[in-house]
């Protein structure tokens, strides 16, 4: 038997509880890395001591081979595999190829069916095969639920259940800790912002990824190091395998037409280590597993964060020697997308799609952008008097409201693409580490400074300087890391400690200037503590007494006004406000942090009205 972790032995229970409490249709989410087979092989199990069958379905080898050897281990029964060139066997458990069960279209009696790999489940080679299970209990596992075409997962499955996250997974071992290492790449042109790259646009920026630059940033950072790369396309890939190999490090390209034999030949040398370096373009992505990989770099942009984390997922799983991973980013997509370890929330719902996408549609009922599913659309025949001849019209169902429409070929919007995307070269670029406790996320607002100014100037460094004090003060929980990794995107790094001190600077003449302990609060309560250290250090002695005499009185003042009796009091006078004048009233006279506690007692479209003035009086104040 397989030995579980408390955490998939908590997911497998939650499965079991679900199937009992009428959801057929259940989609499990842990991240890659985290033991999705052994979850559902310990799964199947339960299914095979009754004498039930099972199917797993999945859509490349190396994954119909994993879950086979996984599926023995748990169940100790042989299964079956379907796939060309694999001679079937009768078993309780089948493991097959979604492209072969489709083509044959002949499915085995199961009870379970599993899907791995389950975003792709929209695809209608999957509809299918789940339309011939309609009693079947159906359990579908991914790292990523999520699809970019605007189809969500909600009309698949009927339930998601979310695990243990990727930071917790590194902090018990289970996955490997890492190190990202970037520089500071934006786009020049519009970059999909709900799509991913076409194929002519990955081949109008593969220039701008120079195998030699490539090959440049590897020997910098991951030098000696077994690493997989992934490139913009074939062409590319192949290109940089041979600056590799020409350069004396042993490097192999790998693609969807690579024959099998090669395939297995060339991922074994890898995996015993006579490769050093793995170049491929999407293909091993999913179901490729060498926990010895030391280091990825990813050497084409995406906007699909499925795409992303799957990319970088490759190199996470642990490996004796292995203190950490490299994952060095060669593009914009760190920021845009995050670290692996960025908490993400998870949602069966659809999400629109960039509307400007070749064929997409928009529903006139609930306006969601999709691009709907050849299989899913229906056409229907009518005769046009004026035309004097048949029009197809063609049918879908939205699937974000469910509601269908029409649409016929003429009437198809232009598709404006603005211009071919291109990505500024990374020729030049310093590429550094980015610290661990630098979020992504919070960097948005100065990229989108860097890209508004063109030129180096005196005026620009005005602009820059003007920017980040309104980025600290307005993002409380910025570190010290954040703020210097911001000096250094901005290319003022030569600065950094005048920054710095500029800022900190901001920060104290805003608490020298507040009149109460609320608005110091205000200021200063969500600061990390390297800021509040800073801070402190920088006021004088007469000041900090100031500063604690101003909380000693708050505190004292506070205990008063947080009796039950008053809060009633307060919440009864709030309830009577008309207004935000008239709350605007209260709020200058009673303690801010006591309305605050107050409003919360009054219930009902009333209590929403009133908390929203006092947020909007908060952010005044």
């Amino acid at each position: 038997m397989l030995a579980l972790r408390d955490y998939q032995q908590d997911l497998i229970n939650k499965v079991l509880a679900s199937w009992s409490g009428g959801m057929r249709k259940l989609l499990l989410q842990l991240s890659t890395g985290g033991g999705k087979t052994i979850i559902f092989a310990t799964v199947a199990s339960e299914f095979t001591c009754r004498g039930e069958g099972v199917l797993v379905v999945a859509h490349r080898e190396e994954l119909i081979l994993q879950a086979g050897e996984k599926l023995a281990m748990a169940t100790r029964v042989q299964p079956g595999i379907i796939k060309a060139g694999y001679k079937p066997i009768d078993s309780l458990i089948q493991v097959g190829s979604i492209q072969t069960l489709y083509r044959r279209k002949t499915y085995p009696k199961a009870e379970l069916v599993i899907v791995d790999e389950a975003h792709h489940s929209s695809a209608a080679s999957y509809r299918k095969l789940l339309d011939a299970y309609p009693n079947a209990f159906i359990l579908g596992v991914t790292g990523t639920p999520r699809r970019e075409d605007g189809y969500g997962l909600r009309d698949i499955f009927d339930k998601l259940i979310c695990s243990i996250t990727t930071r917790e997974l590194i902090a018990l071992g289970y996955l490997t800790d890492y190190k990202l290492i970037a520089g500071f790449k934006y786009s020049q042109h519009r970059v999909p912002q709900k799509r991913d790259f076409t194929k002519k646009e990955l081949e109008q920026v593969a220039s701008d990824y120079k195998p030699e630059e490539v090959l440049k940033q590897w020997r910098n950072f991951c030098d000696g190091k077994k690493t997989i790369l992934f490139a913009v396309n074939v062409q590319h890939s192949v290109a940089i395998a041979a600056k590799f190999y020409a350069a004396g490090i042993p490097a192999e390209h790998l693609d969807g037409d690579t024959p099998q034999d090669e395939r297995k030949a060339i991922l074994e040398r890898f995996k015993s280590g006579i490769t050093k370096i793995i170049t491929n373009c999407a293909i091993l992505t999913e179901g490729f597993d060498c926990p010895d990989t030391f280091a990825v770099v990813i050497a084409r942009p995406t906007t699909s964060v499925t795409l992303w984390l799957q990319m970088i997922g490759r190199v996470l799983r642990p490996a004796p020697g292995k203190d950490y991973a490299i994952i060095l980013d060669m593009t914009d997509n760190w920021f845009r997308l995050g670290r692996p370890c960025d908490k993400r929330e998870w949602s069966l719902d659809p999400i629109s799609c960039d509307p400007d996408t070749l064929g997409v549609r928009c529903c006139p009922s609930c306006h969601h952008v999709f691009k709907p599913i050849p299989a899913l659309i229906r056409t229907l025949e009518y005769f046009n008097p004026k035309k004097r001849s048949f029009v197809t019209h063609y049918e879908v169902d939205c699937p974000y409201c469910g509601k269908a429409f029409r649409w016929v070929l003429e009437d198809s919007p232009g598709i404006d693409n603005g211009g071919v995307t291109q990505i500024v070269s990374t020729s030049g670029i310093e590429f550094k580490e980015v610290p661990p406790d630098v979020r992504p996320v919070l960097l948005r607002p100065i990229l989108e400074l860097k890209k508004s100014q063109k030129r180096k100037t005196t005026h620009q460094i005005q602009i820059y300087l003007d920017g980040l004090k309104t980025w600290i003060l307005s993002h409380q929980d910025l570190n010290i890391a954040e703020l210097k990794y911001a000096v250094y995107l901005l290319e003022l790094d030569n600065s950094e400690s005048q920054i710095i001190n500029y800022l900190m600077l901001v920060l104290s003449s805003k608490i020298r200037k507040a009149k109460t302990w609320d608005d110091v609060a205000k200021i200063m309560s969500s600061r990390p503590n390297d800021v509040k250290k800073i801070i402190w250090s920088r006021l004088a002695s007469n000041e900090k007494d100031k500063l604690n005499q101003m909380k000693f009185q708050y505190e004292q003042e506070l205990k008063e006004w947080l009796t039950e009796e008053n809060l009633e009091d307060l919440a009864n006078d709030l309830s009577v406000c008309d207004d935000i004048e008239m709350i605007s009233s209260l709020w200058q006279i009673y303690n801010r942090q006591a309305i605050r506690l107050a409003s919360k007692k009054i219930i009902g479209h009333q209590g929403v009205q009133i908390a929203e003035w006092i947020k909007q009086l908060d952010a005044m104040s």
